[in-house]
């Protein structure tokens, strides 16, 4: 269940302190699919402020693909292309837009939104914005990733970002949208996207897969809640959040998930000699 109480991480436990148990799970299961956000559990933080794919990564992830019966996908807010240029594994399942764009090489069942509808959404947002003076302040900018904008307000004045962040969210509304809020930034996303989705599908394509999801923020609570149905095993990445967790189980952060990737392609090696 999810902990809502303040302060307390409830049910949420030391990955590693059960790693035995868990072990078990993963060499037992018939076949494995893992789901790794891309933004908070396959990058890092780098100095001048944006995102870099951890150099371990593609590593760590072509070893997990290449155990028997395993296969992983890599889900983020952004489009697919930029997460295939940043990986550039073609074994992957990859999940952009938070579940507007999937794309797979094996069978998935997957229910996909209205994209033409949400893409003539998005195009009517963005040309509001563009007239409204709030949006035009120092440090605003706005990203188009065809089903979902994003304001990015980490180099704008507090004040700017707050009067931002308000009349973005009433023009998301006003076309019927969905506000998601990152990290120094609010995104406008189409109503039917679902990144839980995604992930049951995936499964679906893959029979009797044990799922592992490992990420951490509001999108990827849809998946953890999806994976829980299934009796999967689910990780937050970093510190449980105050407002609470559907996820089982924490890990430290990104080179902690590294570790995760490689333990999990071990496990599927034992289980299947």
């Amino acid at each position: 269940m999810r902990n809502l109480e303040l302060g307390r991480s409830g049910a949420v436990r030391p990955l590693w302190s059960e790693a035995d148990s868990l072990r078990e799970r993963v060499a037992d299961a018939p076949a494995l699919f893992g789901f790794f956000s891309f933004d908070a559990a396959l990058s890092q933080r780098a100095s001048h402020g944006h995102l870099r794919t951890n150099p371990a990564a593609r590593a760590a992830l072509i070893r997990l693909c290449a155990a028997p019966n395993t296969r992983g996908a890599v889900i983020s807010g952004r489009r697919v292309d930029t997460l295939q240029r940043r990986l550039r594994l073609h074994r992957l399942g990859y999940v952009g837009v938070h579940g507007a764009e999937v794309q797979n090489f094996g069978l998935r069942l997957v229910t996909e939104p209205d994209l033409e509808d949400a893409e003539q959404a998005i195009c009517r947002l963005r040309k509001a914005c563009a007239r409204a003076p709030a949006l035009q302040a120092p440090g605003i900018a706005i990203e188009d990733r065809v089903w979902a904008l994003v304001l990015h307000l980490r180099h704008a004045a507090t004040a700017d970002q707050i009067a931002a962040a308000e009349h973005f969210g009433q023009l998301t509304a006003a076309e019927g949208l969905r506000l998601r809020r990152g990290n120094d930034s609010v995104q406008a996303c189409t109503q039917g996207t679902s990144v839980g989705r995604a992930a049951l599908g995936f499964v679906a394509g893959l029979r009797a897969a044990l799922p592992v999801y490992v990420g951490a923020g509001d999108a990827d609570e849809e998946g953890f809640a999806a994976v829980q149905r299934f009796g999967g095993i689910t990780v937050h990445v970093g510190p449980p959040p105050r407002t609470g967790t559907a996820a089982r189980w924490h890990v430290a952060d990104c080179g902690e998930v590294i570790r995760l990737i490689h333990w999990l392609a071990d496990a599927r090696r034992r289980g299947q000699r």
